[in-house]
């Protein structure tokens, strides 16, 4: 596809919510074109929820496809500077019911100050990161932009983290799309480091739902994806009974019925 021209050298992934399906939420993408996109679509970032009162009515639906294809996946929630770390925590991990958090890698998206102070808003981004820390073993990465972050963050009080940073383009009219932004992104003052750059987000839809996607890199190749994920290039073999990725091949579920699992 001649959009892709640029930023060849790294991974390719995609950021999905609500607003990539119709408003009605009736249509929504065929994962079956993003599987057998060209560049491949190595990882899935999905919202979860923002705040504590809001989950993404699409994000279940998203997540099974995307585990169901096999692509890394990455559920983000969208934090409120203002509102309680712990509760916010708690609905991002309601949220997560039923999903193996071994197998994702969990994101905190901070570009909001809702006329917080910096104090207040590291002071909340720094509970959640612990209190999620705490509960799955790892800290989420972080997701936001550097001139937010300078404004609005002090780097100096976080802990290390891996930051997904946005820099794109100028939006152009509509419905013209808006060219991959060459990595690297724009680092904040005191963030040495890269893992993701949220590179457009006015990039041809894949799938066939509404005009626009965000498009992202991955500082690194597919295999590094992988690596981060704690999984190897082996292909996951997906249970037709209930679509959850087999633990081994042969039989399903206490030896139910003979496996009639498909390679993803």
């Amino acid at each position: 596809m001649s959009y892709f021209v640029r930023n060849q050298e790294f991974a390719f992934g995609v950021d999905l919510s609500r607003y990539n399906a119709s408003a009605d939420l009736t249509q929504m993408p065929d994962f079956d074109q993003i599987a057998a996109h060209d560049p491949a679509v190595n990882f899935i970032a999905i919202r979860a929820g923002v705040s504590w009162g809001y989950r993404d009515p699409m994000f279940r639906h998203f997540s099974q496809q995307a585990m169901t294809m096999g692509a890394c996946m990455l559920p983000y929630h969208v934090l409120y500077p203002g509102e309680p770390a712990l509760k916010q925590v708690d609905s991002f991990l309601k949220i997560l019911e039923g999903i193996n958090l071994d197998e994702v890698r969990l994101v905190l998206d901070v570009e909001l100050e809702h006329g917080q102070t910096r104090a207040v808003i590291t002071n909340t981004l720094l509970t959640a990161l612990e209190l999620l820390e705490q509960e799955i073993g790892r800290l989420p990465i972080v997701y936001s932009r550097a001139m937010w972050v300078d404004a609005n963050l002090r780097v100096a009080d976080l802990p290390k983290v891996d930051w997904w940073l946005a820099q794109y383009y100028y939006r152009r009219p509509f419905p013209q799309y808006t060219p991959e932004y060459p990595c690297p992104p724009r680092m904040p003052k005191g963030v040495d480091h890269w893992l993701i750059h949220q590179t457009s987000e006015r990039g041809p839809a894949i799938g066939g739902v509404g005009n626009y996607m965000d498009y992202d890199r991955w500082n690194g190749t597919p295999a590094d994806v992988l690596a981060y994920f704690g999984r190897t290039d082996a292909a996951r073999v997906i249970c037709p009974l209930d679509g959850e990725v087999c633990p081994v091949e042969g039989k399903c579920k206490a030896d139910i019925v003979q496996c009639q699992a498909v390679e993803v």
